[in-house]
């Protein structure tokens, strides 16, 4: 295999793909793609019938098990000192408040940090709880399960979720992984949450929830495909085809998804040239807690030794510098300087353990794992249009479709090409790496600590 050769055939094709947006237009068209929707079905069979078509062998659906959510009437009202209605909506696994719903005064805990719950602490129980989605400018961001999981620890009734950026949209989210939470909670738009805030500063203020939803048993499928290498041992390459319900998900995560199906087609013809096989997979689900890629993983643990590395693209598109985040496998940074610096382009490095996404559930299980970023680094922004209603096709630039996919088909290539790659983890070794970074205490917050 001449990898120069290959190298530019690459470039050229990602360049000029005649699929790349066609497909996103597609996965937005169908709708938002939430777990247990009809757009959710129509996405399936659609990424099903793209891998067909582009030659990936035993194409499948994967099928799991789970708890479905479904969005139903939601009214937040202050209703001391005096009246006022809020515009609202449920966050995901949000249950139902009891008949005539919740009524207590409203606690205003900031940005919801650790600390800031402990400085509140004994003026939350029985209280519902108000809370932004900014973050820290420095230091680890808490995830907003974390700052429910918080709320619920101090004996909150229920939980205000305020989206932090101006703009009249409220942001959408889980609560728990593939469960119900424990208490009842909305999000609501930046304004919507001043107004509250400056009735809190005055005095008491007491709110009312009034929250309909409903939840059952239901089955959702991954969608996966393979190119055979030289050797069984795989490259897993992933992304969630799922969004929000509130809009397209056109960001996050169809562009992800398109990187998905984009590097299938550029990799099917090189059926058996490669040295390690590429397994593709659209995950459904990551919108409910990351609990998809969970269901997988814990289906598949007789794979986890094959698997040499987890390569997640969600949200891989954007105007940024392109790179890639390698999750506290530290001997993945000289791997990346060494692509970075055959293929002479400046990739953006960094190292921390991203819990939020479809890597975490493979890293857990100590499979080496990168996720490839595109986006600008920028703490004040958040998650921009991420969550919200305005998640939408005309968010995303064709042209940064088109050069992350060349980033990530010239990185792939060398992966599995290049002889060696880092070991697995133990168990041990991968909670001394998640306290390092100091991640136990959110886990926990979250549920999803499995060490004890």
């Amino acid at each position: 295999m001449n990898l120069t050769t290959l190298d530019k055939q690459l470039i050229a094709e990602a360049w000029t793909s005649p699929e790349m947006y066609p497909n996103l237009e597609a996965l937005c068209d169908f709708g938002s793609r939430f777990a247990g929707s009809p757009s959710e079905l129509l996405a399936r069979d659609f990424i099903a019938e793209k891998f067909r078509a582009y030659g990936l062998s035993d194409v499948r659906l994967d099928p799991f098990d789970y708890l479905g959510w479904w969005r139903g009437s939601c009214a937040l009202k202050i209703v001391a000192p005096r009246e006022r209605a809020f515009d609202a909506i449920s966050l995901v696994y949000s249950p139902a408040t009891p008949a005539g719903g919740v009524c207590a005064p409203v606690v205003d805990v900031g940005m919801g940090t650790e600390k800031e719950y402990a400085r509140k602490q004994d003026a939350i129980k029985g209280k519902i709880v108000l809370c932004s989605s900014a973050n820290p400018e420095t230091g680890r961001a808490p995830h907003r399960r974390e700052k429910y999981g918080w709320a619920v620890q101090a004996g909150a009734i229920g939980f205000i979720y305020m989206r932090h950026l101006p703009g009249g949209l409220p942001e959408t989210g889980s609560l728990r992984p593939g469960k119900l939470g424990e208490i009842p909670a909305v999000a609501v738009s930046y304004e919507a949450g001043f107004a509250i805030k400056r009735l809190i500063e005055k005095g008491e203020t007491i709110a009312a929830l009034d929250v309909q939803n409903d939840a059952k048993p239901t089955v959702a499928h991954h969608v996966v495909g393979d190119v055979p290498g030289e050797t069984d041992e795989l490259i897993v390459i992933g992304a969630h085809y799922d969004g929000h319900d509130i809009s397209q998900g056109a960001n996050d995560d169809a562009t992800g998804t398109c990187m998905v199906l984009e590097l299938a087609r550029l990799f099917a013809p090189l059926r058996g040239q490669l040295r390690r096989s590429l397994r593709f997979i659209a995950f459904a689900c990551e919108e409910l807690g990351v609990l998809g890629s969970t269901e997988y993983v814990g289906h598949h643990l007789g794979e986890m030794n094959q698997i040499a590395l987890m390569i997640n693209l969600d949200s891989a598109v954007g105007g940024g510098p392109k790179g890639f985040t390698y999750c506290g496998i530290e001997e993945l940074e000289a791997v990346f300087k060494g692509i970075a610096k055959e293929t002479g382009y400046a990739l953006k490095l960094s190292e921390k353990v991203v819990t939020a996404s479809d890597n975490f559930p493979f890293f857990m299980e100590g499979v080496p794992a990168v996720l490839m970023t595109a986006k600008t680094d920028d703490p004040a922004l958040g998650r921009g249009f991420g969550h919200t209603a305005m998640d939408t096709l005309d968010k995303v630039n064709r042209r940064d479709m088109h050069e992350c996919a060349m980033v990530g088909a010239r990185a792939l290539l060398r992966l599995a090409q290049c002889e060696t790659l880092p070991r697995r983890r133990t168990p041990a070794e991968i909670k001394a790496i998640l306290i390092s970074q100091e991640l136990d205490e959110a886990l926990r917050a979250q549920g999803k600590w499995k060490f004890g």
